[in-house]
């Protein structure tokens, strides 16, 4: 079986951003692989994502694909399922605005909007709002992968019982997979409009988090000039609302919900791939 991409590990050698040579080691090692939940082949655009994420650091690319099968495999309510057509995934989409924004910044990495769109904490779903996030990890707006990830998270409408309905579980697999599991370099989070709400979910993730992961987490208040966010994210690269050149957030929404859609064989076939590997 094999998974869609617009690239080709082909186009990726062509670029230098691998070679032939990482690729051959790390299919040689997935061959001799005893692990249940490990694929023992992947085909090469996977496996170039994979090293990209690892700056072609063999070693850290055979941990990063083991914690990314683990994760996924042990975390069902998290990366399985993953159909637009769920009653609670739609719930999910209507109660936060989820954007996989058009331009990339700055090193190649794109950038992940979030923002709430119904304040009301009873409507909000914690695991398919999550399983959502995770979604956007497998869009493709541009014919060649991104080299990282950065979050921007607004938290206005944000309250303490939206906080309160986090379990503390999930939370942790959603980061470690982040950090130790997503073929995509994980750059980091910005949460805008931060305040109290905001310091008491960063102290929820700062139990479980290593150091070097917690500094990537940045909090800016209310009153953070948007002359310093531009600096972060330029202009040319935000919505409107937060007085970028690009179109309304809704447009923005209805972009990415588009694109989520050209993905659904993708997410059935890679949730497949898994599940054939367990069988066994």
């Amino acid at each position: 079986m094999k998974l869609t991409f617009k690239f080709s590990v082909e186009d990726l050698i062509k670029d230098g951003r691998t070679t032939e040579v990482h690729l051959q080691q790390i299919i040689s090692w997935l061959s001799t692989l005893k692990d249940s939940r490990v694929p023992g082949e992947l085909q090469g655009e996977l496996l170039a994502l994979f090293l990209l994420s690892c700056d072609n650091d063999i070693e850290l690319t055979k941990k990063t694909i083991i914690s990314h099968y683990h994760i996924k495999n042990s975390a069902p309510q998290l990366f399985d399922q993953r159909n637009l057509d769920r009653k609670d995934l739609k719930q999910a989409f209507q109660t936060f605005k989820l954007i996989y924004l058009p331009e990339r910044i700055e090193g190649n990495n794109a950038v992940i909007y979030i923002k709430l769109r119904d304040t009301n904490y009873r409507n909000m779903e914690v695991i398919p709002t999550m399983k959502a996030a995770l979604m956007l990890l497998d869009i493709e707006r541009e014919d060649l992968p991104p080299s990282g990830i950065v979050y921007l998270i607004d938290m206005q409408g944000v309250g303490i019982m939206h906080i309160l309905k986090i379990r503390i579980d999930s939370l942790m697999t959603y980061f470690k997979y982040l950090a130790d599991g997503m073929p995509a370099k994980f750059v980091g989070i910005h949460f805008l409009n931060g305040g109290f709400v905001t310091d008491k979910l960063i102290g929820m993730i700062k139990r479980f988090l290593l150091p070097h992961i917690m500094n990537r987490l940045h909090c800016h208040r209310p009153d953070y000039p948007r002359d310093e966010l531009f600096k972060i994210i330029p202009k040319r690269n935000l919505p409107e609302e937060l007085d970028g050149d690009l179109g309304p957030e809704e447009e923005l929404c209805k972009e990415t919900m588009a694109l989520l859609d050209e993905r659904k064989q993708y997410f059935e076939d890679e949730e497949r791939m898994r599940k054939n590997v367990a069988l066994l």
